[in-house]
């Protein structure tokens, strides 16, 4: 008998590339398992909240591992807009039938002027999608 160790799929903080100068923002899932392993990392602060908040605090990068409709990640977005500068960054996990509306998902995040949205596909189901503020333009 032989032991094969599998390499643990990337989370959305290793996607995300969360390190020690970024202020995280979790929405949502299992944002306390998120929120200790960002504070693990050595990330510069970690705030965890049950639903996308209004006014949210600033934040470098906002993660939402759970999101399960266009409804919820439109609203991810929304706040995740308010809370990035230029250059922050937005990773979503999308579960259920939501994963089926990556590209949808992808395209609503640009009309809230994310760029470069990323789309892959996980081991265990569902889809992660990735993207970001660009450099060149002010948060609003």
């Amino acid at each position: 008998m032989s032991l094969v160790l599998s390499r643990p799929s990337p989370t959305l903080l290793d996607i995300a590339k969360a390190g020690p100068a970024d202020r995280v923002l979790v929405i949502g899932g299992d944002r306390l398992g998120l929120l200790c392993a960002a504070l693990r990392r050595g990330c510069r602060s970690a705030v965890a909240m049950v639903a996308p908040p209004h006014h949210p605090d600033a934040a470098d990068l906002v993660v939402a591992p759970g999101v399960t409709s266009a409804e919820e990640a439109e609203a991810v977005a929304e706040s995740a807009r308010r809370a990035l500068p230029p250059g922050g960054r937005l990773a979503i996990g999308l579960k259920g039938a939501a994963a089926s509306m990556g590209r949808e998902v992808g395209r609503a995040l640009q009309a809230h002027g994310f760029r470069r949205a990323r789309l892959r596909a996980r081991a265990e189901g569902g889809v992660l999608l990735t993207c970001r503020v660009p450099e060149r333009e002010a948060a609003r």
